[in-house]
């Protein structure tokens, strides 16, 4: 018929060949960066809550404890997690008879291994914990994160904010950003207040000679 488009020809739908199940190793080494950062980060929400909510000083013993314990807790977590597992009768997954066979192949394959990958996790974590170089680097990336996030929070409240000087603001200027470069914003001494000036001592008045 004049005026009607022939359809182009696209071919016959193939299904794509199922990708193949990533080795367990690299499956537990990708899921052990996660539990690391979750542990970073638990770290470093305690360093600024310590900091600026509470006041408190920077304690680097106290900040590797912390560390050890979150990597513990998340060891724990995972065994937790492979025995729930294990215990739960395997049973026909949902939706599986809608299926291609090769796929619930791969899916239950993939759910007997999950708790052998937890548990390969867990033990990662807590050797972690035993390594003292490896929570020193992370109470390190801990803090230099807190100090980031916390500068830039400074930074943009300063942005946002008009701030009037007084009369003995630019007097006082070089003194204040000297004190701001010693002070330390996880924990160090305040500066010390400035001495008060010595009193003068009181003035004479001069008695006209006759």
């Amino acid at each position: 018929m004049i005026g009607r488009k022939r359809r182009a020809t696209v071919g016959t739908y193939v299904e794509a060949p199922l990708a193949p199940l990533a080795p367990i190793e690299r499956v537990v080494e990708e899921g052990a960066l996660i539990y690391i950062s979750s542990a970073r980060m638990a770290v470093k929400n305690q360093i600024i809550v310590a900091a600026l909510g509470k006041h408190l000083d920077y304690e680097p013993g106290a900040l590797r404890d912390a560390v050890r314990m979150e990597l513990d807790r998340l060891a724990d977590d995972n065994d937790e997690t492979a025995d729930r597992l294990e215990t739960t009768a395997a049973g026909t997954a949902e939706h599986e008879s809608t299926l291609d066979e090769q796929l619930v192949l791969q899916k239950r394959e993939d759910q007997r291994r999950r708790p052998r990958v937890l548990r390969m996790i867990a033990e990662h974590l807590r050797e972690l914990a035993l390594s003292a170089g490896e929570v020193e680097s992370l109470v390190e990336q801990a803090r230099a994160q807190a100090v980031d996030e916390m500068f830039h929070a400074i930074n943009t409240r300063l942005a946002h904010g008009a701030v009037e000087a007084d009369a003995d603001y630019a007097a006082g200027r070089e003194r204040r950003i000297s004190d701001f470069v010693a002070f330390d914003l996880l924990g160090a001494e305040e500066p010390a207040a400035p001495a008060a000036p010595a009193e003068r001592p009181a003035r004479r008045s001069k008695r006209t000679r006759d």
